[in-house]
């Protein structure tokens, strides 16, 4: 007789005396997925299970079972396709388990024995993806049953010691469970052990605080008030009461699908329909720990901002890959994401969703308005690519319309009212039934309120609660009155601090943080925890972390902004903008909402330098959409200032608008403001502002494939920036000669450039990259590695990618031009991982382009007309020119050889690109010559042409 236990650790007995299983987990795990599974499996299937890899699994399967057999051995089968174990299931505990629901007390007793711990205890391969995802599932699955045979047991054993030890096993599987808790509380306190129902409810208070930052639910609330209350048919009033008072009731269907749904799922409904309410449900009740963040207004730019509220402390990185890895690592163990108001996502929120629902395993659930969520581009594409799931979210039914309203009175007049229910339950009246609103005798033939706002609501559970509470079911007027107009007049009814208060609150437009507040009203901490305190307890705001509170819902909030008048929001604002420029902010997270707020009050010299400090700050977190927003807004607001300052502001804006990698389309109407700018700068003497112009001309022109205005503007960049200071005009011309050696125009101005910025002696990375595409170009390979090797290290420790990019694709295309096939093979190797850094450019295709080629040189099957087809693509004609160029020299098939450099030519003359145009005419003239011989006459060349022309002007 063999017994395998799989509830706890692997355990195996042969005639009652325990058997030694072998020391390979993958055996072990073998065996037990044979025997839990009780069925044939395909060889192939369990070498995907437990040894997908690039060894022989086949063999590995084999010595498994070899060690197996003395384990088990007559009901092991193995066959020349299936594997499988074969016994009696009672033989296995696992299939010894039965329904709650069907089975017998005693087979229950029975079933709850067989559970020694959690499914295969301890027999985790990480490594084995499809067996852990199994393992895993199962775990959860005899958990539920587990918790399913606890909870059972204790209601059929009652108010009795037998109940004791199930109840308080099923907290110990079900820790996080309210109704586990509660249900223990209650049985030590019906059997009179009052001491022992408190401790119990102590260590639920601390374990919901200490491992989830919230309180037990109203259960377990409700289990501690009754402890004591020695009635029990008051005890069975009492608990009558607190139901009805439960806030949440329906959606039930809602919550059943999401909980059984894979895929991303977006509740999508109409404001106050209870989206955000389903959410915080699934939160209190999730076993395991949840992140909530919202969106909120486009006005507001905050990049992240979902997630920096969802995550609180959110990672700081230098690229965005390392920063979206970082945000994926730090959801180990989370069980679910929520993010509400979908339908404000900005752009960058976006894109890390996006990525999290592709390399994470956690569930995201999402809320947003219907029609809003249209308006969004962002939303709209996440919704699409990740395909979400689609809850639409309806109007309460009218029972659950009439539940949610009568609970709602009975928790806001608190323990009184209970007490006064309690009384009407156990001594009814017999002259006639007492209406909870006025405790007077109520006309039948009359609707009750809760009639009325169920008339009223069309089950909207926000309006119903707002009715409610207002008392605006009486007037004959109040079905026509919109929703914001009935938390309007509640508002209204707010004196003293309390309604001084919530209007500066709704004026932030989002979570409020209390010492922002408070330094920008004035109030005194006294007043303003007292205002603040009478503010909760009529629901309109709630708390929303350690120093921060939050409206119950935006309608509310945007009732009590309108409670401002005009003149006084700009008094507001300006405020507000003031005391969040006051506050600590090294890393500049407020900057987009200083903008807001100084650009409602009309301080548009503060708005602009917040919106320079913002637009950077989007730049560095790689929000290169939201750069856009808050530049353009910047320039807007620019226009209000006068002379000088005006151009300065101008000029940093647009550098965020031209530095965002966003589709060149978006940028290249900034040019004729870029060039407006920078001639006004120039005339009036501002010599660091025209040259910044000029650079970001250039930087225009080059990604437009404007190669001659590209020079133009890299010269003109370098003579506007003379008059700078020497750091400036050092930077300004090493800059502007590495461009012009990069769009190969006007040498012998860039090797003077160059001169002349290392005689100021000021150091840079630019420096360095123009020396380096200086010597390359003169040919000496040997000579520029080095100045490259620089400028790629000190690019490195600035986290300055572009630079990256550009020095290490040179050292690459020297590499080859040299004849070191393997050794350009090597750059790219460094390459392509700092080209996967630079979010939105054509970097990695150029990049992986680059690598083919090399490969190519070296003689490996690569496709290379489809590399060639990618530089196609996206249009890089001087990527094409240079790469077919070189192609052709290599290319041992002529007809192959020419048609790469007919076509090299023609794209070599349409940039300027003049060395690849001799060398395809080189190669098109004759045959094809080693390269060395070619690449020297194309310099010689090149030399010759540019010392003619340079008298002139530079070369277009």
């Amino acid at each position: 007789m063999i017994e395998i236990r799989l509830l706890g650790e692997l355990h195996v007995e042969r005639d009652g005396l325990a058997v030694p299983l072998p020391p390979s987990r993958k055996s072990r795990a073998l065996l037990a997925y044979l025997a839990a599974t009780g069925r044939p499996h395909r060889r192939e299937r369990l070498c995907e299970l437990l040894w997908d890899g690039p060894d022989d699994p086949r063999a590995a399967l084999r010595w498994s079972l070899t060690k197996l057999r003395p384990i088990v051995a007559q009901h092991l089968v193995a066959g020349r396709d299936h594997v499988s174990y074969e016994c009696d299931d009672a033989a296995i505990d696992a299939r010894r388990l039965c329904l709650p629901t069907t089975a017998t007390t005693d087979l229950l007793e029975e079933c709850a024995a067989l559970y020694r711990g959690e499914f295969l205890e301890g027999l985790d391969l990480p490594g084995c993806f499809r067996y852990q995802q199994w393992c895993v599932g199962e775990r959860e699955r005899f958990r539920q049953m587990h918790i399913a045979i606890l909870a059972e047991l204790t209601r059929r054993h009652g108010v009795s010691d037998a109940a004791l030890p199930h109840a308080r096993r099923r907290v110990i599987v079900d820790p996080f469970n309210d109704q586990a808790h509660a249900t223990l509380i209650s049985l030590l306190a019906s059997m009179g052990q009052n001491r022992d129902a408190l401790q119990q409810y102590e260590h639920c208070r601390q374990l919901f605080d200490r491992e989830l930052g919230s309180r037990p639910g109203p259960e377990v609330e409700e289990a501690r008030r009754l402890i004591g209350v020695p009635s029990p048919s008051r005890r069975a009033a009492t608990q009558e009461a607190v139901e009805t008072s439960v806030t949440f009731v329906g959606r039930s269907a809602e919550i059943a699908l999401i909980r059984v749904t894979t895929q991303p799922v977006l509740l999508l409904g109409e404001p106050g329909i209870g989206k955000s309410r389903i959410i915080e449900e699934l939160r209190k009740h999730s076993r395991a720990p949840g992140l909530y963040g919202r969106a909120f207004a486009a006005e507001m730019v905050r990049p992240y901002g979902a997630w920096i509220e969802a995550l609180q402390d959110f990672p700081a990185e230098n690229d965005r890959t390392r920063l979206f890895d970082a945000v994926v690592q730090r959801l180990a163990g989370i069980a679910f994401i929520a993010i509400d108001d979908l339908q404000w996502i900005d752009e960058a929120s976006a894109a890390l969703l996006h990525y999290v629902v592709r390399t994470s395993a956690v569930r995201i659930v999402c809320a947003a308005r219907v029609g809003e969520i249209d308006d969004n581009p962002h939303a709209q594409r996440l919704i699409r690519d990740l395909q979400f799931v689609t809850i639409a979210i309806g109007p309460l039914s009218p029972d659950e319309t009439r539940a949610l309203v009568e609970g709602d009175v009975l928790r806001s007049r608190g323990l009184a009212v209970r007490q006064s229910r309690n009384d009407e339950i156990s001594q009814p009246s017999t002259s006639g039934r007492r209406d909870s609103e006025t405790s007077q005798p109520r006309d039948e033939t009359s609707p009750r309120p809760a009639d009325r706002v169920v008339q009223l609501s069309g089950g909207n559970p926000l309006f119903a609660l707002e009715l409610a509470r207002s008392g605006a079911t009486s007037d004959a007027g109040a079905q026509a009155a919109p929703i914001t107009a009935i938390i309007a007049a509640r508002l209204a009814e707010l004196s003293g601090p309390a309604r001084e208060l919530v209007a500066w609150a709704a004026a932030v437009g989002h979570q409020f943080d209390v010492e922002t507040v408070g330094r920008a009203t004035g109030m005194p901490a006294g007043e303003m925890l007292g205002a603040l305190e009478k503010l909760e307890r009529s629901a309109i705001i709630r708390p929303a972390g350690e120093r921060a509170y939050d409206f119950v819902h935006d309608l509310v909030r945007d009732a009590a902004y309108q409670m401002i008048t005009g003149p006084r929001r700009t008094l507001v604002h300006r405020h507000i903008a003031r005391a969040l420029r006051e506050t600590h902010d090294p890393d500049g997270a407020l900057a987009g909402d200083i903008v807001h707020h100084a650009s409602l009050a009309g301080d548009h010299a503060l708005a602009c330098e917040a919106a320079i400090e913002a637009g950077e700050r989007c730049l560095r977190m790689f929000a290169y959409g939201e750069a856009m927003t808050v530049g353009r807004r910047g320039l807007l607001i620019a226009e209000f200032l006068d002379g000088n300052t005006r151009m300065e502001t101008e000029m940093r804006l647009l550098s965020v608008l031209v530095m965002s990698r966003t589709p060149v389309r978006e940028r290249v109407p900034f040019a004729g403001k870029i060039a407006e700018t920078t001639e006004l700068a120039r005339r009036a003497g501002l010599a660091k502002t025209a040259g910044l112009g000029a650079h970001l001309l250039a930087c225009l022109y080059e990604e437009t494939n404007n190669y001659g205005g590209a020079a133009d503007a890299t010269i003109q960049s370098a003579e506007m920036s003379r008059a700078a200071d020497p750091t400036t005009a050092a930077l300004s011309m090493a800059t502007s000669a590495r461009c012009l050696l990069v769009l190969q125009r006007d040498i012998d101005r860039a090797e003077e450039l160059l001169a002349q910025a290392k005689a100021i002696g000021v150091p840079s990375h630019e420096l360095s990259l123009g020396l380096g595409y200086l010597l390359a170009h003169q040919g000496k390979a040997s000579e520029a590695a080095p100045h490259l090797e620089h400028a790629l290290e000190i690019a490195a420790r600035q986290q300055d990618h572009w630079r990256e990019w550009l020095a290490l694709s040179r050292l690459v295309t020297l590499a080859l031009e040299e004849g070191d096939p393997v050794l350009a093979r090597q750059h790219c190797a460094r390459l392509l991982p700092v080209a996967a850094k630079m979010y939105g450019g054509s970097e990695s295709e150029r990049s992986e382009v680059l690598e083919s080629v090399a490969r190519y040189a070296m003689g490996e099957p690569i496709d290379i007309e489809a590399a060639v087809a990618r530089l196609r693509a996206i249009d890089s004609k001087s990527d094409i020119a240079w790469v077919l160029s070189y192609l052709a020299q290599i290319e041992p098939d002529r007809e192959r050889a020419h048609r790469f450099a007919a076509e090299a030519l023609v794209a070599a003359e349409t940039v300027g690109r003049h060395s690849e145009a001799v060398i395809a005419r080189t190669i098109l003239g004759q045959r094809a010559k080693p390269f060395r011989d070619i690449s020297a006459r194309a310099r010689a060349f090149m030399k010759e042409r540019n010392h003619g022309r340079s008298r002139t002007r530079a070369v277009v």
